[in-house]
């Protein structure tokens, strides 16, 4: 199987059993990187950190193909990167050009459209990801809002320790996966939080109220 899903737990253990992989951090930043990791490569410049912690470190340029030879790396963690990437089918070739395997970790369509500060206009979200569990597809599609935003990123992580599969998508990769583009969903009219804040207080309110005639 191409690809699959799976869990960030069960893929840190697979590395911690297997530190003789050579492992890259696709996207690492200097904040969140693994460090099941043995080099790391980001668009920033993290070099002078990596290099205090005496780990490899590689800085990308935006929209070239990336600097590795072909099937360099046993696994590759790319965590919250592919929505940023504007030519997503140009990075997954790259990916698999230079991988032989890898985790992919994405936000729901949920989590992208409850959480603000994630739609910069340069480096913010580009797509909305699902899976095909039938055809083993990743399917993508122009990320639209549905909603008003409400939560901070830091909120999410708060909540998704006990939803997680409503948060985030994770996915184990080997040799090679399909990635299909999809329609944009379209809607009538965004759902305005303080509309959903009102029904959340009137059916509070309602059963105080039902509570109190019996």
């Amino acid at each position: 199987m191409p690809i699959k899903r799976t869990s960030r737990l069960s893929q840190k253990k697979f590395l911690s059993e297997n530190k003789n992989l050579k492992i890259l951090d696709l996207g690492c930043s200097f904040a969140n990187f693994w460090p099941e990791a043995n080099h790391f490569a980001d668009i920033d410049d993290f070099e002078n950190g990596f290099k205090e912690k005496n780990l490899k470190y590689t800085k990308l340029e935006p929209g070239e193909k990336l600097p590795f030879k072909d099937k360099e790396f046993d696994y590759i963690i790319l965590s919250h990167v592919l929505e940023h990437i504007p030519n997503v089918r140009e990075f997954q070739k790259e990916l698999v050009r230079i991988g032989k395997s890898g985790y992919i970790e994405l936000p729901t369509k949920l989590n992208d459209n409850i959480v603000f500060g994630c739609d910069e206009e340069v480096f913010g979200h580009k797509w909305w990801f699902e899976f095909d569990d039938d055809h083993n597809k990743l399917l993508y599609s122009k990320k639209i809002d549905a909603i008003e935003k409400f939560l901070s990123v830091g909120s999410v992580w708060k909540f998704q320790k006990y939803y997680e599969d409503s948060f985030i998508l994770q996915f184990y990769w080997e040799n090679d996966f399909v990635m299909e583009e999809i329609p944009q969903y379209t809607i009538d009219k965004k759902i305005s939080f303080l509309l959903l804040i009102k029904k959340y207080f009137s059916k509070k309110v309602r059963t105080l109220i039902s509570k109190v005639k019996r």
